[in-house]
């Protein structure tokens, strides 16, 4: 038996649940990462170690590919992957803003601190990549379907 295929509009919408989910898995990689950071921490009588945000930090570059998932499922519009791509990549740029917070508070701030916003541009310039070919795919398999006769 065949599967027919629908002749019914696809509607663009905004899947606020992805967003919601994404951005919640996106706030919890970032308090993981700085909640497992010790800080400033003695090794011996002249050396100090200064870890304000851990490597779960990077955990944040494998959400995209869920994001894209579920996006791609729910036939996301344009402003649902903006919106879920806003939702991904806001939490980090708060995370890195700790950071360089901390490095200060701190007293262990010399200026490149400030090098910890290249991890959310990072994942911004990912994010828009990963989530712009998604949907670009996406609409180009929607007017295809649309277009077919039948």
């Amino acid at each position: 038996m065949a599967l027919e295929q629908s002749t019914r509009p696809v509607a663009r919408r905004l899947p606020g649940g992805v967003a919601v989910a994404v951005g919640a898995a996106s706030v919890v990689v970032g308090v993981l990462a700085l909640v497992t950071a010790p800080g400033v921490t003695r090794l011996d009588q002249y050396t100090y170690d200064t870890t304000f945000v851990t490597a779960w930090w990077w955990l944040a570059y494998v959400l995209v590919v869920p994001a894209a998932v579920l996006l791609w499922r729910a036939r996301a519009g344009y402003a649902g992957y903006v919106v879920t791509g806003a939702a991904l990549v806001v939490p980090h740029v708060v995370v890195a803003a700790l950071v360089v917070a901390r490095y200060r508070a701190t007293g262990w701030g010399d200026g490149l601190e400030v090098l910890a916003f290249l991890h959310p541009f990072g994942l911004f310039v990912v994010t828009a990549a990963v989530l712009g070919l998604t949907g670009a795919v996406d609409a180009a398999r929607r007017r295809r379907a649309a277009t077919r006769p039948g």
